[in-house]
């Protein structure tokens, strides 16, 4: 991880998640956030349901819930992206608090919601 990162890292956690998950979109659709492209060889090349992915890394849904930062992401070095939901009228998801960090498993719990 670069200084930059690292520094961006530590100015995310001093903010709750969901202020933070808020402002690494913004980051993103700025184009401040580093993304290090595409990680392929054809050793990580994956086929799955007939589509051949790039590696078998994704980002699953929950980050990018309104599809606002999809090209970003695909700089992200991810085989594939998963984001958005089409819903006839937007959704305010579940009652906060409803991202939850867990530093030990260097992970997060998102019940943000799709209702």
């Amino acid at each position: 991880m670069t200084l930059f990162e690292r520094f961006g890292m530590w100015v995310l956690h001093r903010f709750d998640p969901e202020t933070a998950h808020r402002l690494s979109l913004m980051a993103l659709k700025a184009g401040v956030a580093p993304m290090p492209g595409l990680h392929t060889s054809p050793a990580l090349e994956t086929r799955v349901a007939g589509m051949v992915l790039p590696n078998p890394v994704g980002l699953a849904a929950g980050y990018d819930k309104n599809a606002e930062v999809v090209d970003a992401l695909a700089r992200g070095g991810f085989g594939f992206i998963e984001a958005g939901a089409i819903t006839p009228r937007p959704q305010a998801g579940n009652p906060k608090p409803r991202l939850f960090r867990l530093y030990e498993d260097a992970a997060i719990i998102n019940r943000m919601g799709f209702n």
